[in-house]
């Protein structure tokens, strides 16, 4: 009889997991579908960095495949094998087939999806079971909408991506060595460099550690880990030989490099799950945690010991140790030393699905909250990114209505005042939607000559450009505003501002509760 009765709970117990796995994962392609949804009805999106990608894509395409009728003496492209030029092209491309409202859309979802996707794939391999990495799935829907996302840091986002993609090939290839699979290895990592420098470094540090890991462990041979590392090393010799140094006549060296302080470093440790408002973020960190500690419990000794569970939380404090060891930035690049954070995220959540679960099967009740709370905290999220998207989406509109008024091809120096929200600038640099939409001439689109990595875009004649967010600056630096008045024919300054700011006589052609366009009075 006591046979029959355990019989019956583990059929009950198996029946009951199997609902809950299946109720989770479709969950989570409907949550995955929603974002989606939002995305493309918000698009363009009021990511920081975004617009200003999204008109260089603009300028690229007519420069491409229109014989620069727009842009032909606004900028030219000169091609180098250097980071960002992939997700130039694949943006480029999305533009020239679709327009860049749609273009800018599928990019995004490139983007977005490229996380869940990625995670997916590498515990796969790893040999993480169903049912965690269906709660992974429902966990990126959080994660790949961190701060850097909002930020407008999307090829690096995607960078992320293709780095965890790539590391699962070392593993498949560390388990059965295969030429084929190696050239694929190859081609990755150029992938990889050619959308941003970064994962290369951290593919670099990942090898390293897995590699001491795994020797010591007797798991890998000394061979297979120097084949490894050669691809890495020669696209870095490349980048710092020849790709990297590349300089125009008369453009400047690079400027010193910002280490910042201890305490700075501490301060902004979680800054990757902090976006708009901190309570409500730290409400939604506070349920990733609690869905970790009950998947989790309390790991025992022997758990952590585990072969796959220990490379796992070496690559989580590698990444860490990271985040001290780089600087702030450099004058090309800022936010540097921040990179590794999400990885290190990552790789700690990765260890966590590693352990093996601290509850029996019967007790489904305690896997059954662990996918409510990571359905939770994706619908919560979701919610949240409603809230700030759609009025930011709105504003935006605004502007752009304002950017109509501007005559094509005119001359136009942005202003901006509008501050930002929380720990991000959405509309920072939303004066790229005026190349986008009129062509227009504005100094502040991202360009190898004015102070951005992308060496193979260049101003033919950069007109004035002083510095962004002059307006905003305490003590506030001083305008030539002789200059400003020989380079443009226009102000548009963004609300609220203060007219007796500017050193130049205006007239309002038009304005709304964004922006004003203010023709200059010469």
């Amino acid at each position: 009889m006591g046979f029959a009765g355990s019989e019956v709970a583990s059929i009950r117990a198996r029946h009951d997991k199997a609902m809950t796995h299946g109720l989770a994962k479709t969950c989570g392609i409907v949550l995955l579908a929603a974002y989606c949804i939002m995305f493309v009805l918000l698009s363009p999106l009021p990511l920081q960095d975004f617009p200003d990608h999204l008109a260089r894509a603009v300028a690229m395409n007519d420069l491409f495949f229109h014989g620069g009728a727009r842009f032909g003496t606004v900028f030219h492209f000169h091609l180098l094998w250097i980071p960002y030029l992939l997700g130039d092209l694949i943006l480029t491309g999305a533009v020239a087939l679709f327009g860049p409202t749609a273009g800018g859309a599928i990019w995004i979802l490139l983007v977005f999806l490229s996380l869940p996707c990625a995670s997916l794939f590498y515990l796969r391999i790893r040999g993480i079971d169903l049912e965690d990495r269906g709660l992974m799935l429902l966990l990126s829907l959080y994660l790949a909408t961190d701060w850097c996302f909002f930020m407008g840091f999307l090829n690096f986002r995607l960078a992320v991506a293709m780095l965890i993609a790539t590391l699962g090939l070392v593993e498949i290839l560390r388990r059965a060595w295969s030429w084929p699979l190696f050239t694929l290895y190859i081609a990755a990592v150029v992938l990889d460099y050619l959308m941003h420098l970064s994962p290369v470094v951290f593919l670099l540090a990942a090898l390293g550690v897995t590699a001491l890991v795994r020797l010591g462990l007797r798991t890998t041979a000394l061979r297979v880990e120097t084949l490894l590392f050669i691809p890495v090393l020669v696209v870095l010799a490349w980048h710092f030989t020849v790709g990297g140094l590349y300089r125009e006549p008369g453009e400047p060296t690079a400027g010193p490099w910002f280490w910042g302080t201890w305490y700075s470093k501490l301060m902004r440790i979680g800054s990757e799950f902090f976006r708009f408002v901190p309570h409500t973020d730290l409400l939604l960190f506070l349920l990733l945690a609690a869905c970790l500690i009950v998947r989790i419990g309390i790991p025992r000794a022997r758990d952590l010991r585990q072969p796959l569970v220990l490379e796992l939380l070496a690559l989580a404090v590698t990444f860490l140790a990271m985040y001290f060891v780089l600087p702030i930035g450099y004058p090309e690049a800022y936010y540097i030393d921040t990179r590794p954070l999400p990885l290190a995220s990552l790789f700690f959540i990765f260890a966590c699905l590693a352990l093996p679960r601290p509850y029996p099967t019967a007790h489904s009740y305690r896997e059954a909250t662990v996918f409510l709370l990571a359905a939770l905290l994706a619908v919560g999220n979701l919610a949240y990114l409603a809230r700030h998207l759609i009025p930011d989406r709105a504003w935006m509109t605004q502007y752009r209505s304002v950017v109509a008024a501007i005559p094509r091809h005119g001359r136009v120096l942005p202003v901006y005042t509008h501050g930002g929200e929380g720990a991000v600038v959405p509309f920072l640099h939303v004066s790229g939607f005026i190349s986008i939409d009129r062509a227009a001439v504005e100094p502040y689109v991202f360009a190898g000559d004015n102070g951005n990595p992308m060496k193979y875009f260049r101003y033919i004649h950069r007109p004035y450009d002083p510095p962004q967010v002059w307006y905003g600056e305490i003590p506030r630096p001083k305008v030539d505003w002789q200059s400003v008045t020989h380079d443009y024919d226009f102000l548009i300054v963004t609300k609220p501002y203060d007219p007796s700011v500017f050193g130049v006589a205006t007239q309002a052609v038009t304005q709304n509760s964004s922006a004003a366009l203010l023709a200059i009075v010469k």
